[in-house]
């Protein structure tokens, strides 16, 4: 799955209001795989709580160029 793919899902998992947020091109190549870790994380729960989200939402900030 491609990185752009991934932080969408995220996103629409997260129910982000700011779409900018998981811009694909502020995200190094060389970071595809943290990203992926949250993927798979984010994607086999059924839900998140408040905390959660915004623990992922600043992990996936420390990713960012």
């Amino acid at each position: 799955m491609q990185k752009a793919e991934m932080l969408k899902e995220i996103e629409e998992a997260l129910n982000v209001v700011n779409k900018g947020l998981f811009n694909p091109d502020d995200f190094d190549d060389s970071k595809t795989e943290e990203i992926k870790d949250i993927h798979e994380m984010v994607t086999s729960r059924n839900q998140i709580t408040a905390i959660e989200q915004s623990a992922i939402i600043e992990e996936l900030s420390k990713l960012r160029k």
